[in-house]
C-alpha cells in the first residue's frame, strides 16, 4: 500500500510539472506574438512628399541663431545631418535679417562657414535621395584678381559608395556675394552629399547655403 501510494504521488507531480511546462510554453508563444504584432505595426514617421525642403525655418527641431554643426533637421518625415569634419562649429546658423548682407536668393535662417580653413559640409539623409538642388553663394567680392567666382563642388554618395560629382559657380551681382544653385541628379540613389570649394589659386574658401530641396528616390511612401 505504501510503494501505491507513493506511485499514484509522484504520477500526480509528474501531471503538475507538465501542466506548468505546458502554461510557460504558451505564455511564451503568446509574448513572442504580441512583440511581433506591435513590430509589424508600430506607428512609424515617413516622408509624406516626394520633394522635400530644407530651409533652416521650418524644420524641427527648431533652429536657433548661433547653433553649431553637427545639427539635425526634420521635414516632412525625412532626417538630415549636417556636419563637418571641422566640427565642432565648422558652420552656423546665421539670420538674414540680423545681417547686413544683402542675398537676394536667401532667406530667414542659413548655415554660415564659420572657419577661414577650406571646409567641407556633409549632408547625410535617413531615406535615399534622387535630385538635390542647394541654394549657395561663395564669400568674395569681384576684383582685378577675382573675375570669376569661386566653384563650388558637390559629390554624392551611397552610404561610402561615390556615385557622382557636380561643380559650378555663381554670379555676381548688386547682392553682397555671388550667388548660385548646385544641382545634382543621378541615375542611381544617393543618401550623402558633401560640399566643399575646390582647392584653387585665387578666390575664397567660405560658402554659405540654404534652400536644400530634395527628391526622393522612391516618391512618398504615404498614399
Amino acid at each position: 500500500m505504501r510503494t501505491s501510494r507513493k506511485k499514484g504521488t509522484k504520477s500526480r507531480a509528474s501531471r503538475l510539472t507538465r501542466t506548468r511546462l505546458l502554461l510557460l510554453v504558451g505564455a511564451i508563444i503568446t509574448i513572442v506574438v504580441i512583440a511581433v504584432a506591435y513590430l509589424l505595426n508600430r506607428p512609424t514617421v515617413t516622408p509624406t512628399s516626394s520633394t522635400i525642403v530644407f530651409n533652416f525655418d521650418t524644420g524641427l527641431p527648431v533652429l536657433t541663431e548661433a547653433q553649431s554643426t553637427p545639427l539635425t533637421q526634420t521635414s516632412n518625415g525625412l532626417t538630415v545631418n549636417f556636419s563637418s569634419p571641422s566640427d565642432p562649429a565648422a558652420f552656423s546658423v546665421k539670420n538674414l535679417s540680423n545681417s547686413s548682407m544683402n542675398l537676394s536668393q536667401f532667406s530667414g535662417k542659413y548655415l554660415y562657414d564659420n572657419k577661414p580653413s577650406r571646409d567641407i559640409l556633409d549632408i547625410k539623409f535617413d531615406t535615399e535621395i534622387i535630385n538635390i538642388n542647394i541654394t549657395f553663394a561663395t564669400i568674395e567680392s569681384q576684383s582685378t584678381t577675382i573675375i570669376l567666382p569661386s566653384d563650388i563642388a558637390l559629390t554624392a554618395y551611397k552610404d561610402t559608395v561615390f556615385v557622382g560629382q557636380e561643380q559650378t559657380y555663381g554670379s555676381f551681382s548688386e547682392d553682397t556675394y555671388p550667388q548660385g544653385t548646385l544641382s545634382f541628379r543621378a541615375a542611381r540613389p544617393f543618401n550623402w552629399v558633401r560640399i566643399t570649394v575646390p582647392t584653387q589659386t585665387s578666390g575664397t574658401t567660405d560658402f554659405l547655403v540654404d534652400n536644400i530641396s530634395v527628391k526622393l528616390a522612391y516618391g512618398s511612401s504615404t498614399p
